[in-house]
């Protein structure tokens, strides 16, 4: 190819790459749609956003990440109010009115204007079809996780990240040694360990040791630590900032408390694409750093393509719910009839598997707000102690999460792409004469949770297979691992791609854009060797604006009315 030709073609990726920013003075291409909604519906509102930078140019300086998002918090606080520099997604989260919005979408190193979402559980409007069975506590039974301990396994040594209201010191998560590595706070003020009841719930599910009841009730790895994180205000709603900022500090202390997994029990509405959600950016690159990201699909089933964000991310693993009848019988198991499931536009199909979910039995925090709102919903065990059942995916999303700790106590070494293809790949049945309740046979993805079936594989495999080939990241991951990617050798998955001999560029003559990085081939890359320690993470103290000051479009426990 000739030299101007080269050039040529250069300069026409180089033009892809500059079209937001030209189309953001026509209209705010590089604006969520659903946030110039509300613009338009109220110009003169504080609206919550996160302002997402494009990636620095070369020669490239240790911690450009934390560059790019103190450069974004600096712009909110000239047009908006800043609340908090996002490293870990280079930007920065905060307020702004319409016209300021529109000023910071013509700023040419924005790359993108996000509406910073709600998060929290959500729950269905549809009536269930199946009169509710007695609560659950044969969950470890039905995933045969009581086989996996049979075994020695009990997730002895793993360490599970609750991203959600907080986590209480409750006997069956302390006991004699408390297995309660660390808590910190990203929501409102925290008046107790865990004001909602919410995240003490989860936690029980993956750790609870049954101490209380004297193993009456007990989670799926009853030996795993638990890492609080709490990114869920009291009243059950927390932003999508929050929750990267709760990622940002895991990654920043995954080595000291050995986090292997990260559980989210909630999700946020997903309008867009997970190339272009913040959310799905923030877990494919805890993801890529060696987490396990177990993800609630969400309770806006029956109706196809209802799963919520970071379940629309085909890296992580997305959970749905089955109604296990309180049966340990997988014959009477359906599918739930609120477990959300679709490609949401997407070629990937959520959920990757499904696990029991409704009326599961778990601890109880006295005077929580959930204990307040559902009295009815507190279990005595046969001593006399009480626990509390609560329905939802948020409930298989811990189930699967303590299976992940079962597998990475066995093996330690495993990879997030390796325990993803343990689970996905081992599942059982469930239903009887196609009595399953799906509403379509991909919404249970490969089917229900079989953590013996996954160690068991485990066990018999001389090379583990692998999860997530051939799988194209999102953009804003794509900009915030460019510096620690550039110089690696470049492979194109179709060097002809559109008549242009991509193998005659380099990191130096190709602008990155929308085009490269689907051609790039990202199975190429040797994550292990990338020069992860040049990322700064959790550097950027939290200067918390009180949330309350600004309305919030609130997702309240008292919706959580599933059962």
């Amino acid at each position: 190819m000739k030299r101007r030709e080269l050039f040529g073609l250069s300069g026409a990726i180089a033009a892809l790459a500059v079209a937001p920013a030209r189309a953001a003075a026509l209209g705010g291409d590089n604006v969520d749609a659903a946030l110039r909604a509300l613009m338009k519906a109220n110009p003169l509102a504080l609206l919550p956003v996160i302002v997402e930078m494009r990636q620095p140019a070369p020669p490239f300086v240790g911690g450009d990440n934390v560059g790019r998002a103190l450069e974004a918090l600096n712009l909110l606080g000239v047009y908006g109010i800043p609340v908090a520099a996002l490293s870990l997604i280079d930007g920065a989260a905060g307020f702004a009115n319409a016209a300021a919005i529109n000023a910071l979408s013509l700023v040419p190193t924005v790359a993108f204007i996000h509406h910073d979402r709600t998060v929290g559980p959500r729950s269905t409007t549809a009536p269930p079809p199946i009169p509710a069975g007695p609560p659950s506590s044969v969950y470890p039974r039905v995933v045969r996780a009581d086989k996996v301990w049979a075994n020695g396994i009990s997730g002895n040594g793993v360490t599970v990240a609750v991203l959600d209201s907080g986590v209480a010191a409750d006997l069956d998560l302390v006991g004699c040694t408390s297995r309660i590595l660390a808590s910190v706070n990203f929501a409102d003020e925290r008046t107790s360990d865990d004001p909602g009841g919410h995240g003490t719930h989860i936690a029980g599910l993956i750790a609870g040791d049954g101490t209380r009841s004297e193993g009456e009730f007990s989670g799926i790895a009853p030996q795993a630590n638990i890492v609080d994180v709490r990114v869920l205000g009291t009243s059950g709603s927390g932003r999508v900032s929050s929750v990267v900022r709760g990622i940002e500090w895991v990654l920043a202390h995954r080595s000291l408390y050995n986090i292997r997994v990260i559980n989210l029990s909630f999700g946020a509405p997903a309008p867009l694409s997970y190339r272009a959600d913040p959310f799905s950016t923030a877990v494919e690159i805890a993801w890529r750093r060696g987490l396990v990201v177990v993800a609630a699909a969400g309770n806006g089933g029956p109706g196809r393509d209802t799963v919520l964000t970071p379940g629309i991310d085909p890296y992580v693993i997305t959970v749905g719910a089955t109604d296990d009848r309180g049966t340990v019988d997988r014959d009477d198991d359906v599918f739930a009839w609120f477990s959300a499931w679709g490609a949401n536009g997407s070629s990937v199909q959520r959920p990757d598997l499904v696990a029991p979910g409704r009326r599961l039995v778990s601890i109880r925090v006295p005077g929580s707000t959930l204990d307040t709102l559902y009295p009815d919903h507190v279990v005595p065990a046969v001593n006399g102690a009480t626990y509390f059942c609560l329905t939802g995916t948020s409930m298989a999303t811990g189930v699967v999460s303590g299976a992940a700790a079962l597998l990475l106590e066995r093996q330690p070494s495993l990879s997030p792409d390796q325990v993803k293809a343990l689970l996905v790949r081992n599942t059982q049945q469930f239903g009887q004469f196609g009595q399953t309740g799906l509403p379509d046979p991909s919404a249970d993805g490969s089917g229900l949770l079989d953590a013996r079936g996954a160690d068991r594989a485990l066990q018999r495999s001389l090379v583990v297979p692998s999860a997530n080939g051939g799988l194209r990241p999102s953009d804003g991951f794509a900009r915030a691992l460019y510096p620690v990617l550039f110089g690696s050798p470049l492979y194109w998955k179709n060097p002809l791609l559109g008549g242009v001999l991509w193998n005659l560029f380099t990191w130096d003559t190709l602008a990155w854009n929308s085009v490269a990085w689907d051609n790039f081939a990202w199975d190429s890359v040797a994550w292990d060797s990338v020069a992860w320690d040049s990322v700064a993470w959790d550097s950027v103290a939290w200067d918390s604006v009180a949330w309350d000051s600004v309305a919030w479009d609130s997702v309240a426990w008292d919706s959580y009315t599933l059962d």
